[in-house]
């Protein structure tokens, strides 16, 4: 998650984070939307499950918080990589309503272009 202006020193990248239904979803400014993990609900605390680096939490009032969370834990190079394999999910109607975080490039260095072999 970025407050700061990118530096130059990698093609610059932003993933939107964001909850639609049981899933948190990706999407990057191309259009493409990847399910990144499933959310689950119990006596109104949610919780998550990402096939991104296993992670893992729960806990949460609200999805703004669970954001919040896999913005935090979520490294930048390993979205980027899974992003690139990753199948791509229909968009969502009314996503563009949703609450979201934008998860970019921050770490300094080159990136492959996302899912490549070189990654």
């Amino acid at each position: 998650m970025s407050t700061t202006p990118h530096d130059g020193s990698a093609p610059h990248h932003a993933y939107r984070l964001y909850t639609a239904g049981y899933g948190v979803y990706a999407r990057d400014g191309a259009g493409k939307a990847v399910r990144l993990g499933a959310v689950s609900e119990r006596d109104g605390v949610l919780g998550y499950r990402l096939e991104v680096d296993d992670l893992q939490a729960e806990g949460f009032l609200t999805s703004e918080k669970l954001l919040q969370d896999v913005a935090a834990k979520l490294a930048y190079a390993s979205l980027h990589r899974f992003f690139g394999t990753a199948a791509a999910t229909p968009i969502h109607e009314g996503e563009a309503d949703l609450p979201c975080l934008l998860l970019e490039n921050e770490e300094p260095g080159e990136y492959p272009p996302a899912g490549s072999a070189a990654e």
